[in-house]
Order: C-alpha cells, then structure tokens, then sequence
C-alpha cells in the first residue's frame, strides 16, 4: 500500500486531466477527482489502478476501483461503473500517472553544520549536503545537487547538476553527469581487481584509471563500479544499473542499457547500446556484447555476443537452442526415471 507517511497525500486530478495529460483514451464519465493509487484487489471508488499481468485477470474483474489503466483488448473486463483508460502499454501509461499523482520531492537546499568540505571545493547553487558528509579538495559539485548523509566525495570528483547521491555512497577518482541517480552504499571508482600471481606472492598492479559516468545514468543500492586501470570504465547516457551490481575495471557499457540485480560483468568487456543483462547474469572480461542483445537471468557469457541476439544458459547459447537443450535434458531424466521404476 502507498503510506502517506512515507510518499505524501496524492495531487487531486480529475480523471479527464489526468488522460489529457498522460495520453489516455478515457470510457466513461471522468470528472471525479482521484485521491490515491492503489492495486486492483485494494483500490477504492475514488482511486487509481492498473491492469499490466494477465494473471490479475480476476482481481480486474472484481476490482473496486474508480478507474483502471488497461489496455484497449480487456475493456471488456473491467466491472460496471469502472471507468476505463486505455493504454497501449500500461506500465508506461501507470508510471506518467505516478508522477502527476506524486510529484518528485523536493529537497532541501542547505549545507549541514557537521558536514566537512574542503576550502577548494566548488559547490553548486541550491545544494543539499547532509550530516557527516565529506566533501574533498578541489571537488566540483553542479547547482541542485543532493548529497546525502555520511557520503564521501573524494579528492577532483565532479558531480553533475540536479544529480541526487544518497546515503552512504563512497565515489572517487569519478566525473559524474547531470541528473544521475546514485543509491545508498553504492561505492563507485574503487580500485579493481588488478592482483597478478607471482613466485613471490601476488602484485598489485595499480589501477590510475577513472570512472566515466554519463547524464541521466540511474546506480542501484550498493553497487560498486571500479575505476580504470590505465582507460577509464565508462557508463553511457540513460543506462539504468540495478541494485548489488558489479562493474570490473575498464568495463564500458553504453546508452540506454539495463543490469538487473547481482550483474556481474569481469575487466575489460564491452557492451553496447540498448543491452538487457537480466538477473546474475555473470560475463567474462575482454569481450564484447553487441547493441541490443539480450541474457536471460543467470546467464554465464563467455564469448562475445553478436548484436540483437537474444541468449540463455551457462556458457550462454543462442537462447532457442538453450531452449532446446534444457527440454531434452528434462526429457531424457524422465524417461530415465521411468524406466528404473
């Protein structure tokens, strides 16, 4: 449920506002004003909700809400009086909603007293710097900027404006972009894995690369994204890291990509624009992951993969023949099975 001590009272819009403003197709009469959102098996006559899985086929079908997002095909479904806002994809459709409804917080605009910032750092206009934060020489700090509380922003990092650091977030050795979302505990420019095995020990090889982070870029909950060895590790334009992920040194990713949680991705690779890592995906260094390919979750990617190709398994296979092989394995144990008993 939406707590309102938490995400605030909704913004009141009428039904008809509310369809001007995301796009929506509105059946049925929309001059009531919405107090909430809520899922179908919670929402009340005066609030908002949405209809995205097929699984929830029963819960539409008796919902109470006032109006529902759904799409064009399962109008049909929606119970009498429920007003419908067609949308073609309803998850976009729903999330435009939620920011009408729930407005982005604003955020403080002051520099907390035990707050340590070095004389030559250069803060923005309009920032919020939280308790026990640090911020280290010759930092530079965009206008509109949050930094949270006990966050460290070490020695020439630049932040971008209108960018949002959270609690506990540890950067270095990092030039971020404008408007980057980066989430607790996340630690980003740390040295990388550069341990070589000798007669004598191991040697630390130093790492005296940089962390490249484009506009816009979204960095989940502790997630740790290590600096460069010699080049830089670099994250592109609109590319959206999920929680627990983790980036080797000189890993460059490029725009629009998504890491699903626990991500791992080993020195050196490439991957391109518009990539889906889905969930503990793991990939080897020094390869290459072409624009717009897919793994599926749990994935080990040994080799390149071509662009647009979509891929499964351990080593990871073109995902119609992982498919297959995970069929006839199931098949032959079965009948393996069958014939011991």
């Amino acid at each position: 449920m939406i707590d309102k001590s938490f995400f605030g009272d909704s913004k009141r819009v009428t039904l008809s506002e509310l369809a001007t403003i995301c796009g929506f197709t509105k059946i049925g009469d929309g001059d009531f004003q919405i107090s909430g959102v809520a899922a179908l098996v919670y929402a009340t006559a005066d609030e908002l909700s949405f209809f995205a899985n097929k699984k929830y086929i029963n819960d539409l079908r008796n919902t109470k809400a006032g109006a529902v997002i759904v799409p064009e095909a399962n109008l049909k479904d929606l119970p009498e009086n429920v007003i419908g806002l067609i949308c073609a994809n309803v998850m976009i459709g729903y999330a435009k909603a939620l920011e009408i409804l729930y407005p982005p917080e604003t955020h403080l605009h002051h520099i907390c007293a035990t707050a340590k910032i070095h004389e030559t750092a250069k803060i923005g206009t309009d920032c919020y710097i939280g308790d026990n934060s640090f911020i280290g020489e010759n930092v530079e700090i965009g206008d509109n900027v949050f930094i949270g509380r006990n966050t460290v922003i070490e020695n020439d990092c630049k932040i971008g404006s209108g960018s949002c650091i959270r609690n506990n977030v540890v950067i270095s050795h990092s030039i971020i972009g404008t408007d980057v979302k980066i989430n607790s505990g996340a630690v980003i420019g740390e040295s990388g894995f550069g341990i070589l095995p000798s007669g004598s020990g191991m040697v630390y090889v130093k790492q005296i690369g940089r962390v490249i982070v484009g506009d816009r870029v979204r960095i989940g909950a502790n997630t740790t994204i290590d600096r460069g060895s010699v080049d830089d590790t670099v994250i592109g334009n609109d590319t959206i890291i999920d929680n627990l992920v983790q980036l080797g040194h000189n890993v460059k990713i490029g725009e629009r990509s998504i890491l699903v949680a626990q991500v791992g991705i080993a020195g050196s690779t490439k991957v391109g624009n518009d990539v889906v890592l889905a969930g503990q995906v793991g990939v080897l260094g020094h390869i290459e992951i072409g624009d717009g390919a897919i793994a599926a979750a749990k994935s080990g990617i040994s080799a390149s993969i071509e662009p647009g190709k979509v891929v499964g398994g351990i080593p990871a296979l073109d995902a119609g023949l992982w498919k297959r092989q995970v069929a006839f394995l199931k098949t032959s144990v079965t009948r393996k099975k069958q014939s011991q008993q």
